[in-house]
């Protein structure tokens, strides 16, 4: 298989994204803005994903526990407001990323069941993908493939 026999998923939104890495797409792309919440997420030390990840897991099940998930964004917003944890978040990514984290694991979360099914998605977003390409128009994920494969610079890409 070569690279033009590749499918690219599209995705314009955190549902998307979240069908995406449950299919095992090869390549994803998104456009820049959305990208660069995913790059927040993607680009969090270990360390500090470590204290982010459980402060989410424990706000995701707050909210859907409160069960005013089909309210919108305006909820989810209050009730960020209302759980500590998701502050954390908040100062390593930033608020329009961690709202895309908590938005990811809760579709991951009605979706494919449960709080393991979104942590196990926004685990394959962390480290089943790389960061391929990333400008102002555009961002691609790509598949790794394999363990030897960790980060791959942009002038691999073009040739």
């Amino acid at each position: 298989m070569n690279e033009t026999d590749n499918i690219i998923k599209v995705c314009m939104n955190e549902e998307e994204l979240v069908e995406a890495l449950y299919s095992d797409e090869d390549i994803i792309y998104a456009e820049a803005s959305f990208g660069k919440k995913i790059a927040n997420i993607k680009n969090t030390g270990k360390i500090a994903w470590g204290v982010l990840i459980g402060g989410i897991i424990v706000a995701v099940t707050a909210i859907v526990s409160s069960k005013k998930l089909s309210k919108g964004k305006t909820v989810l917003i209050s009730s960020i407001a209302a759980i500590p944890s998701a502050s954390v978040a908040i100062l390593y990514i930033g608020l329009p990323a961690t709202l895309s984290l908590i938005q990811i694991m809760i579709c991951a979360y009605k979706k494919y069941g449960g709080i393991n099914a979104a942590k196990d998605i926004v685990l394959k977003l962390r480290n089943d993908y790389y960061i391929a390409e990333k400008d102002r128009e555009k961002f691609i994920l790509k598949k790794v493939a394999g363990e030897e494969v960790k980060e791959v610079k942009i002038a691999e890409i073009k040739k």
